[in-house]
């Protein structure tokens, strides 16, 4: 891959992170299912883990979900693997305080598109103020 092409792969994925947490946002189930592979795995920062459909049916039942804020999101390339991380701010609407976490999302290109298969998220102490 050229590196004119390497950096509009990292660039599509840098933008693909928000997309994903903002439909995790607003309950947006189609948008989820578009874009998770089949065999999607969320890995939650207490470590349960839920496969695609048990993610999605979550997601899509929450009620007044939690706005999802990433930051300092950088991507790496491997050929048809990608690896996206950075910061996730979980932010309440009822005035709890936030959570502060780091996530790292594993993606594959699948006919053209870049689909997460994997997400792993981090308690960030560090970044606890």
């Amino acid at each position: 891959m050229d590196e004119t092409t390497l950096a509009a792969t990292e660039a599509l994925l840098r933008n693909l992170d928000p997309v994903m947490d903002t439909a995790m946002a607003h309950n947006d189930v189609t948008t989820l299912e578009a874009l998770l592979a089949d065999d999607f795995i969320y890995t939650h920062s207490n470590n349960n883990h839920q496969a695609k459909r048990e993610f999605i049916d979550a997601i899509g039942s929450r009620k007044d979900p939690p706005r999802r804020d990433l930051t300092e999101i950088e991507a790496e390339v491997h050929g048809g693997i990608a690896v996206t991380r950075g910061n996730l701010d979980v932010v309440y609407s009822d005035g709890r305080t936030p959570l502060v976490f780091r996530y790292v999302r594993v993606y594959r290109l699948d006919n053209g598109n870049w689909r997460p298969f994997s997400h792993r998220t981090l308690y960030a102490k560090d970044r606890e103020s």
